[in-house]
């Protein structure tokens, strides 16, 4: 077997040069993952209390609604405050496949939050339940992100 060959085996093991420095993304990731913490803690508190296809559109009613203000604020900096209307544009400028993708997203985050609040209404210990959901889901978006994106895993930026 040539070193060509060998190299291409283990790619997934070879550093990725285009990964921004840890410290570039790491605080936002932290503050990121104590919010999705959060999220399955105030679920399990709220599953014996609620249906769980209604706690779920609950959820992304609120989250909408955090969304469209925090759209609205971005709109309203970049027209009458910062008056860059070149970043007004990219903001609410959205090709077709993002408006795709981003609901595409909506659909598998809807399901998720139903089926999060109907296991947590099972009974199921938050301190088992989280860790399963939580690890399954970077196994699949690890998984996915090689498979779907072309993306390898890579020893730069850990």
């Amino acid at each position: 077997m040539s070193q060509e060959q060998t190299s291409s085996q283990f790619s997934l093991l070879e550093d990725d040069a285009s990964a921004p420095p840890v410290l570039q993304w790491i605080w936002p990731a932290m503050i990121c993952a104590l919010a999705y913490a959060l999220y399955n803690i105030f679920i399990k508190k709220g599953s014996d209390h609620i249906h769980p296809v209604f706690g779920g559109v609950l959820l992304q009613v609120v989250a909408a609604c955090l969304g469209a203000l925090l759209l609205l604020c971005l709109v309203i900096y970049n027209k009458y405050i910062d008056e860059n209307e070149d970043e007004l544009d990219e903001v609410l400028d959205v090709p077709k496949e993002g408006i795709l993708w981003s609901c595409l997203a909506g659909l598998a985050v809807g399901m998720a939050e139903m089926i999060s609040f109907y296991v947590m209404s099972t009974g199921v210990p938050a301190v088992q339940a989280i860790p399963v959901i939580i690890g399954g889901s970077v196994l699949f978006g690890s998984l996915l992100g090689v498979m779907m994106l072309g993306e390898y895993m890579g020893v730069q930026g850990w």
